[in-house]
Parts: C-alpha cells; structure tokens; sequence
C-alpha cells in the first residue's frame, strides 16, 4: 500500500512519463548518442546552473517542481531522437511527442490537452536550450508545427562538440545528395538542402491535417456509433451515401451504391466497436498495475477504470 501512494499522483495522469517511438521507427546513430547523454540532464549539476542563472537575472525563484523536471527528461529524449541535424530542426509536432512521451490527456469529449509538454518546453526555450516558436496558418485555421531547435547551449550541456555536428550535418549532405542521384536529380548545397527541409515540413503539414479532419469526423462518428445497432447504422449510412447521389458528390452505378454501402457500414462498425477511436491511439497503453496505477495509459482502459474504483471505495488492502 505504501508503494501504490507513492506512486500515485492527483496531480497529473502520468508521473513518470517515458518516451516509447512508434513500433519499427528508426532514427540516426547521431541521434542515438543525443539520446544517451540527454538521459537524466535534469538531475545533473549543468541544469542546475542554467536555472541558477535565470534566478539570477528574477526570471526564476526555484527549480521546477519534481513532475515537470521529469516532463523535461522524457521529451528531450523525444526531441533528440526526431532530431535532424540537417535543418538543426525537430522533425516532430508537439502533440505527437506528447503523445509518445505519455504527457498527453483526453477529456470525455474529445479534447486533448498537451499542457504538461508544452509547459517543459517552454520552460527550456527560457532556459536558452531550444527554440520555440508557434506560427498560425489562417488558411487551414489552426496551428502549423511548431518550429524548435537546438541552441549551441544545449549541445555544450549535453557535451557535444560543435565539430560532431558540423560533421552529422555533412553526412545528412552526402546522404541526401546519394539519394537524388538514384533518382536522377542533380545534388544540392547544404543551404539548399536546409530550405528544402523547411519548406516540407509546412507543405507536407497542410495534406496532412486534411487527412487528419477527416479522419477527426469518422473518430467524432463511431464516438456516436457506439450505442447504436448494425441496422441503424446502415440506415444513416444510405440516407448520406442518397444525399451525396442527388447532389451528384457520388457517381456509379447501382452495384457501386451497393457496394459503397457495405464498405461504409463496414468501416463505422469497426471503428465504433473497436474502441479506437481515441486520439491517444498511437501511445503505449500499459496494463495498470497496483504499483504504477498512473502508467502511460493507466485508468484510460478498462482494466485501469475498474481498478480506480477498487481504490476509491477502499476496497484494496495491501497483503
């Protein structure tokens, strides 16, 4: 029992955040030695400087609470792994680091919040470690990806020398360079090679969150599906797919019709039944256990919510 109170925080879902990649995704070795000597720099004599400096100045008057120290090591290990030392440039937006360090929530309705991650960032950005800029993008009405970046601060904390980057940015050069000769292309300078990257990072965004509101409509669709049956669904599923032909959105013959009907009912059924609907899909959800009921998942599953009733009615006493 004394465990479990320790291990259980009202505060945030998650105390002891842990960033775990997505399944088969790789990264540089540069990366990985990024990784190694980022791990634990908030219990390290080099952090405890760059905050006495900042209380120094009155800008701060402590060190950061416990829980977002650990926010800060978890999404370091999320920034250095997507880290590209070519465009010195985070390849990853905030939420889907949230997400893979365990620091991201979901309200019943939907919303998710990022705040314990964006908080930590902010909090380095003070510190001269990283960049951190948000840019909105009023064509597609939100925000594009955040721009961040590692400041020679950070790489001297972390010590790394200025010629180990100079030297991973001129491999990303070669790389890049070998492949657009396999596609016939002729090479670019390294400026070049930068902008490039840049200028992808928005572009690819744009289709990319097209994709995304779609598939936010289905997700908000099998959220309503759920406590309907096969036959009611397939009803809503013909009165849309008859609006769409007589508006002409939707064009082919009667068997098309049929076999559009089927895929969709098809598709809202699994979505709605599989319970994957949830924003927070693509993070680990571990089994909660009476030492870590808060884990990266915790009490979002149905183990999780049995268990957190079990501990608020008092029911569980320690062996």
């Amino acid at each position: 029992m004394t465990d479990l109170l320790q291990n259980h925080y009202s505060q945030v879902k998650n105390p002891n955040p842990v960033f775990t990649p997505r399944e088969g995704k790789k990264t540089l070795p540069f990366c990985r030695k990024l990784m190694a000597k980022a791990e634990g720099f908030t219990s390290r004599f080099d952090f405890s400087i760059h905050v006495a400096f900042l209380r120094s100045l009155g800008k701060r008057h402590r060190m950061p609470p416990l829980l977002r120290r650990r926010a800060i090591d978890a999404l370091l290990q999320a920034m250095c792994f997507h880290y590209d030392p070519l465009a010195n440039r985070v390849q990853r937006s905030i939420t889907n680091m949230a997400i893979e360090c365990g620091l991201a929530t979901e309200s019943r309705s939907g919303n998710l919040s990022i705040t314990r991650a964006t908080r930590a960032l902010k909090f380095l950005a003070e510190l001269g470690l990283i960049t951190y800029q948000t840019e909105y993008d009023p064509q597609i009405g939100c925000n594009i990806p955040t721009d961040i970046t590692f400041t020679p601060a950070l790489f001297s904390a972390l010590d790394v020398s200025e010629m180990a980057v100079v030297a991973a940015r001129r491999s990303r050069v070669e790389w890049e360079n070998l492949q657009r000769k396999k596609q016939q292309l002729k090479p670019l300078e390294m400026d070049e090679l930068i902008a490039k990257a840049w200028r992808f990072v928005r572009e690819r965004f744009r289709s990319y969150q097209a994709e995304r509101k779609s598939h936010g409509r289905k997700r908000d669709t099998a959220r309503r599906d759920a406590s309907r049956q096969r036959h009611d669904i397939e009803t809503r599923v013909r009165q849309q797919l008859t609006r769409e032909y007589a508006t002409g959105r939707f064009r082919g013959d009667k068997e098309a019709l049929k076999r559009e009907v089927e895929r969709r009912v098809q598709e809202r059924m699994l979505l709605s039944r599989g319970n994957n609907y949830t924003r927070l899909a693509t993070a680990p959800y571990n089994i909660p256990s009476l030492k870590n009921p808060a884990g990266a998942g915790g009490f979002r599953t149905p183990v999780g919510r049995l268990l957190r009733i079990i501990l608020s009615s008092g029911l569980h006493s320690s062996p």
